[in-house]
């Protein structure tokens, strides 16, 4: 399981969708494979969208414990691209 940092999370009242974004370590590749070395893994910021149980009320509403307590379960992460600026 991907060690994970949890950076924000959001959700809409009524919704049962919590979107989660999180430095997750070893998400995207950073050197390729060699001859003699394999290839090299790093950290990412990257997010994913967790179902909660029933639509989010103000009772119900996920914390930032509830989302820490998550995150070694999460494996489904999805890398964020960069920005890129024009020149």
């Amino acid at each position: 399981m991907p060690q994970a940092q949890l950076i924000a999370f959001s959700y809409r009242q009524g919704s049962d969708l919590v979107h989660i974004q999180a430095i997750v370590d070893d998400a995207v590749q950073v050197a390729p494979a060699t001859l003699y070395d394999p290839p090299e893994f790093g950290s990412a910021a990257c997010e994913t969208f967790v179902l909660w149980d029933d639509p989010i009320t103000a009772s119900n509403a996920p914390t930032q414990d509830d989302i820490d307590k998550m995150l070694p379960w999460i494996d489904d992460w999805t890398a964020i691209p960069p920005i890129s600026f024009d020149d």
